[in-house]
C-alpha cells in the first residue's frame, strides 16, 4: 500500500527529516543485509532473544551474540530448524553456549524455551510452519512471554525472511537524532518503526525494508562506537 498519500503534515515532515538523515548513510550499507536464518527457526529464535540489549558482533572469539550463535549451530545441527528438538536441548545447554544473560530478570534461555513451547502449541515446529501461520496468531504466542515483546517478534519474523524493522535502540536513536536536528520531537519505538517503513517507501534505498533497516542499524552502531 502507498501510505504517502495518507500522511499528515507532521508525518510528512518527520519522514522528510529521516530521509535527509539517510543521505549520510554509506550507500553500500543498504546492500549488506545477510538475510537472517530463513530456514532455521531455532537459530532465529535464539538470535532474536539473545540479541536483546546485547553486543551482537565481536572480534573476540566466543564473545558477541553472532559468534556464540555459530557455536550453537555447530553443537546442535539437528535442532536448528526444529523447535521440538530445541526444547529437548533445554535451558541449561543453551546457556552453556549462549551465556546466562537475562531479560526482565529471567534467563534469556528460559524465554527461548517458553517461546518455542508456545509456538509448538499452535503447530509451529519449523521455519516453513512459521511462514505459513497467521502473523497475529504467532505474535499472540510470542509476546506474552515475560521479557519478550513486539520488537523482538518483528526481528524474529525478519530473520525468518519477512521484511520488517527492528525498532531497537540504534534505530530509535537514528530516527530521533534526525528529528531533533529538524526541530521535531522525539518519538517512541512504534512511531520510529513507521517512519523507517515510510522513508524506505519514499527513498527506495535497499532491496527490501530489512536491507534498509539493517543499513541504518550498521551506521548508527558504528556512530555509537566512536
Amino acid at each position: 500500500m502507498d501510505y504517502c498519500c495518507f500522511m499528515s503534515d507532521l508525518t510528512s515532515r518527520q519522514v522528510a527529516a529521516v530521509a535527509e538523515a539517510t543521505a549520510t548513510v554509506p550507500t553500500e550499507n543498504f546492500a549488506v543485509y545477510g538475510g537472517g536464518w530463513p530456514n532455521e527457526i531455532s537459530t532465529a529464535l535464539v538470535d532474536a532473544v539473545f540479541s536483546i540489549q546485547a553486543q551482537y558482533r565481536s572480534d573476540t572469539p566466543g564473545k558477541g551474540v553472532f559468534n556464540r550463535l555459530q557455536a550453537f549451530r555447530c553443537e546442535y545441527k539437528s535442532a536448528v530448524d526444529d523447535l521440538t528438538l530445541l526444547v529437548e536441548v533445554g535451558e541449561a545447554a543453551i546457556e552453556a553456549v549462549m551465556g546466562n544473560a537475562k531479560t526482565s530478570s529471567r534467563s534469556k534461555a528460559s524465554a527461548v524455551i517458553e517461546a518455542a513451547s508456545n509456538f509448538l502449541d499452535i503447530g509451529v515446529r519449523t521455519a516453513e510452519d512459521f511462514r505459513a501461520k497467521n502473523s497475529g496468531e504467532l505474535k499472540n504466542a510470542y509476546v506474552p512471554v515475560k521479557g519478550l515483546g513486539w520488537i523482538t517478534f518483528e526481528y524474529l519474523s525478519m530473520l525468518l525472511g519477512q521484511p520488517g524493522v527492528k525498532a531497537d535502540t540504534m534505530i530509535c536513536r537514528f530516527v530521533n537524532v534526525a528529528l531533533q536536528q529538524q526541530g521535531l520531537d522525539a518519538v517512541d519505538g512504534a512511531t520510529a518503526r513507521q517512519l523507517i517503513a515510510l522513508t524506505h517507501e519514499q527513498t527506495g534505498l535497499g532491496e527490501t525494508l530489512s536491507h534498509f533497516d539493517h543499513g541504518i542499524w550498521l551506521f548508527e552502531s558504528d556512530r555509537a562506537s566512536v
